[in-house]
């Protein structure tokens, strides 16, 4: 009962905070709320961190946004589960992208205690020949990925220098520790049987995207939907950028999230996930570097590449692509083919686009 009782009083809490933040008063919100969960089967925290009181929403948009059972039944259809490992799997995914000409960070090996190999298709199966890569690498940044995961967990970015002994080491991004290729592998082994991982080049940005906060690989998440065979538009964006000492820009470490205006790639206030409210951040908390109004460079470029990727990917026709610019263009970070839903409550994207496209057959 206890339980319960607490529960309501957070959502009270909440509400009666995003009350005042919107100038309403709190029955009012109360009954926003309960009528936009009622018609749409969301909850009200998703009324909330979408911002759907405040004034400048526009009342028609709130009826764009499916709940998660429509979400997850329309991902069924627009992509077949039996391909989804395809990207969910760092290296079947480099293989992909490479296989398809997509610009991506150069994948320089796979460590496995027994199955790994790096690019030139040696065998990376042991402290002796990860220091062997180290080597070849040395002055370099390279960056860590386990061979699957989500939101950042396990990514680690550092530079390979070396040791008064000149052996190799790997030193993270804002940190005096240095690793040896052994400690690399007992770090990501963690608790599991063996270590697994992908070593690939860190991403050099552009000056534009590097301003934003020079210490992470700030990236935009990009909703794109193909709604007919070979029809395919970007229905949403956000621009995720890290926080000072951080080199990633996931929300759940604490990246901030700026929608991003489709027609010309104006980036709106932006908010985290500390609160369910919009903070309205129009500047880097860390360092001051504008974020809001700032226009992205090359976005109809943008657009055009992850469209692009969409079209190559088989049997997909919905993914948030990861993509982040270069002085060449525009990269892929990496595809997920089963984005977070609350991303559309974070930039107001219209999921209930994916919604229609599966409904309509695909011919």
């Amino acid at each position: 009962m206890s339980g319960i009782f607490s529960r309501f009083t957070t959502l009270f809490c909440m509400l009666n905070k995003e009350a005042q933040l919107a100038g309403i008063s709190r029955i009012n919100m109360y009954r926003q709320t309960l009528f936009f969960c009622f018609k749409t089967g969301l909850g009200p925290r998703y009324f909330v961190v979408a911002g759907m009181a405040r004034k400048n929403f526009v009342e028609q948009d709130k009826w764009q946004h499916i709940s998660a059972k429509e979400y997850y039944a329309a991902l069924k259809v627009l992509n077949s589960p039996q391909y989804r490992k395809l990207t969910q799997s760092k290296l079947s995914e480099k293989a992909l992208y490479k296989l398809m000409h997509i610009p991506t960070p150069e994948l320089f090996g796979y460590f496995h205690a027994y199955k790994g190999f790096d690019n030139t298709g040696q065998p990376l199966t042991d402290a002796a020949q990860l220091e062997a890569l180290m080597s070849a690498h040395t002055d370099s940044t390279l960056c860590i990925k386990p061979i699957e995961g989500w939101g950042g967990a396990g990514v680690i970015a550092g530079r390979i220098l070396l040791d008064d002994n000149k052996q190799p080491v790997f030193q993270p991004l804002h940190s005096q520790q240095q690793m040896t290729a052994q400690d690399l592998i007992n770090s990501c082994k963690g608790s599991a049987p063996n270590a697994e991982f992908v070593l690939e080049a860190y991403i050099q940005q552009s000056d534009q995207f590097k301003a934003l906060n020079a210490d992470s690989v700030n990236t935009l998440r990009i909703w794109v939907l193909e709604n007919t065979p070979g029809q395919v538009q970007v229905i949403g964006a956000y621009l995720r950028v890290g926080r000072a000492g951080s080199a990633i820009d996931n929300a759940s470490a604490g990246g901030i999230m700026c929608p991003v205006r489709l027609s010309d790639g104006k980036v709106e206030p932006g908010l985290t996930k500390y609160t369910p409210h919009r903070d309205d951040i129009t500047e880097h908390p860390d360092h001051g570097a504008q974020l809001a109004g700032i226009v992205l460079e090359q976005w109809q470029e943008i657009k055009s590449f992850a469209c692009m990727v969409l079209l190559r990917l088989p049997y997909t026709r919905f993914a948030g692509l990861d993509v982040t610019m270069t002085a060449h263009g525009p990269v892929l970070v990496e595809t997920n083919v089963a984005p977070d839903k609350d991303g559309a409550a974070h930039a107001n994207i219209p999921s209930i686009r994916l919604r229609e496209a599966a409904e309509k057959p695909y011919v």
